[in-house]
């Protein structure tokens, strides 16, 4: 979803949100739950584990798992920039060389920013993005983020935490009129494939191919979302043509764990230091 740097609070483990500790659960949720959610159209899911010889799967799973001491420490760190730094350079180790190929280094690095943010006080989904935008712009990335996310320009960083949080009602009004969760997630993915102008896509496939799955997962929604009997239709044929022209749509994978986590931190807010 800054050009200024305000001074941020220094909280304690037990700060204005609550627990480092929480805060590393739930990112870790958000991770792991965007890597089980099935059917994703061209990105890994369930059906990857189905192959006898395929091990793709059981390392992001456990690459989400690895991950829950960098966020522990970057939602402890307080206003302490150096020791940010060193808990986004260790998440960026922890995530596999074929997590990086769909975009989950991307969303290692916001998770840990967000879990920072959220540590020092963010009163909102929207304060938080504010303040991990403004941190992401104070603590230098380090690795080889595939999908060129060191050039991108801090005005399309906001676009990609707005799309997110756009979203975010959008999910939970579909909760509220008792859509199956898996189908909520998957037409929050839709909505954030449909809204965004994927960097990877472009750089592999080209601006077409950006064009095509936009508006392709637009159809989805259009034809009342991936629970509907025409929307699934759709959705197949979507996730058949992924496959097949090799499209990965890894900056909204990405995104979809930003907002899985924004979600469950507001949707279970932490407690409250007396």
């Amino acid at each position: 979803m800054l050009a200024s740097n305000p001074p941020h609070p220094t909280p304690s483990a037990s700060g204005p949100n609550g627990s480092a500790e929480r805060l590393a659960d739930l990112a870790v949720a958000a991770f792991t739950r965007e890597v089980f959610l099935t059917p994703k159209p061209g990105l890994p899911d369930c059906r990857t584990a189905q192959s006898p010889d395929d091990t793709v799967f059981s390392s992001l799973v456990d690459a989400g798992v690895g991950l829950h001491g960098s966020f522990r420490a970057a939602a402890d760190a307080g206003a302490d920039l150096d020791r940010l730094a060193v808990a986004c350079a260790d998440a960026q180790h922890q995530v596999p060389y074929v997590a990086s190929l769909i975009g989950l280094d991307v969303a290692a690095r916001s998770l840990c920013l967000l879990s920072a943010a959220w540590g020092q006080g963010a009163r909102s989904a929207e304060h938080a993005c504010d303040l991990a935008l403004d941190l992401d712009g104070q603590v230098e990335p380090t690795g080889d983020f595939r999908d060129g996310y060191r050039a991108m320009p801090v005005e399309d960083k906001r676009r990609h935490l707005a799309t997110a949080l756009a979203a975010l009602p959008q999910l939970r009004s579909a909760r509220s009129r008792g859509i199956p969760e898996e189908t909520a997630q998957l037409d929050a993915l839709l909505t954030l494939i449909a809204a965004t102008d994927d960097l990877r896509v472009a750089q592999d496939k080209g601006p077409l191919a950006v064009r095509l799955i936009r508006q392709d997962a637009a159809a989805v929604l259009a034809a009342g979302g991936s629970g509907t009997a025409e929307g699934h239709r759709l959705l197949s044929e979507l996730d058949e043509e992924m496959v097949h022209y090799g499209i990965c749509p890894a900056a909204s994978g990405a995104l979809l764990t930003v907002l899985l986590f924004l979600d469950s931190v507001v949707e279970r807010p932490l407690p409250v230091a007396a």
